[in-house]
């Protein structure tokens, strides 16, 4: 399968045909942890907690392998995770060079970071973690609050997006968050997810449902009103008690030992509780599968459009 960035709108149709009419359980987007290892301490995050396990840094020739096997099993999107990906170094090779290896062979690549290093990887696609206001930001994410803003501002990327995982300490500043973002010229928009219990260490941060369907509720207003809420309204309402169709086969996920699993984000890396899940991407990216108008224009936007 060659990748031809330019010619998207048949390299997708292909796979939709591939995917509905031949049957063929192809995944869609992978996430790559290519480490542990992380900067910060966050809160809702069990991931640094592993940061001195065996293998929690996966080597360059374990991450080529791993990027070739996707690649053959026809994966189109890949995101490149932590830990804090941009700490992730293996001799001569960084990030950069991981980053450059899958634009080769990927529809689009991008890269989930806390925001504390400089913001000038080539990946097609920067999401940036901002969990709140300062106050609430800097609980849970170790008084990163400035440190993130300094390098938005600074920013010379053409899609930064920002990424906040919803909790009971910061669902109150959605709305400021909204108003904050909109602010920063930087910033193309912003997405939402929800905490999710993982077991393994993070703290206990799950919202109660009414905090839950506040939130929502509150999110699908900001939208209306013009703020650059790039979640869909519709798979949004459907997350408030996570009654909708998950084609989790689209997914696959890599650690930084070099395993490949397929299915549910969790599937590797906790316990699989459905009806806590907070994963809004899996949700948009399943409403596009189904041909859902909102989760297709949501995914456009955020990895499409040029």
């Amino acid at each position: 399968m060659k990748i031809m960035h330019h010619a998207w709108p048949l390299d997708l149709a292909s796979f939709y045909f591939q995917r509905k009419i031949r049957g063929r359980k192809i995944p869609l987007l992978a996430s790559f942890k290519i480490t542990y290892r992380c900067n910060l301490a966050c809160r809702a995050c069990p991931f640094h907690l592993r940061a001195e396990d065996e293998n929690s840094r996966m080597s360059w020739n374990t991450a080529i392998a791993a990027m070739e096997s996707l690649h053959r099993r026809g994966t189109r999107f890949i995101v490149f995770e932590g830990g804090e990906p941009l700490l992730w170094r293996d001799g001569p090779y960084r990030l950069h060079d991981l980053v450059l290896y899958a634009r080769k062979h990927f529809l689009r690549v991008a890269v989930t970071t806390n925001g504390t290093l400089p913001l000038d990887v080539p990946a097609d696609i920067l999401w940036v973690s901002l969990d709140g206001m300062k106050e609430a930001h800097n609980k849970l994410r170790s008084d990163s609050f400035e440190r993130v803003c300094a390098n938005l501002q600074a920013a010379k990327h053409p899609r930064v997006f920002i990424h906040c995982t919803l909790n009971r300490l910061n669902w109150r500043d959605v709305e400021p968050l909204a108003v904050f973002v909109q602010n920063i010229p930087t910033v193309k928009g912003m997405t939402f997810q929800f905490f999710y219990p993982y077991n393994q260490g993070e703290d206990d941060l799950a919202m109660n449902a009414e905090e839950r369907r506040s939130v929502i509720a509150k999110l699908i207003e900001l939208k209306k009103r013009g703020f650059p809420v790039l979640n869909s309204s519709g798979r949004l309402a459907a997350m408030i008690d996570n009654r909708w169709r998950c084609h989790d086969d689209i997914l696959i996920n890599v650690d930084p030992d070099g395993a490949i699993t397929k299915g549910c984000y969790v599937k590797s890396r906790g316990e699989i509780n459905c009806d806590a899940c907070g994963f809004t991407p899996v949700a948009e990216a399943s409403g596009a599968l189904d041909l859902i108008p909102g989760s297709i224009l949501a995914g456009w936007r955020l990895f499409l459009k040029t």
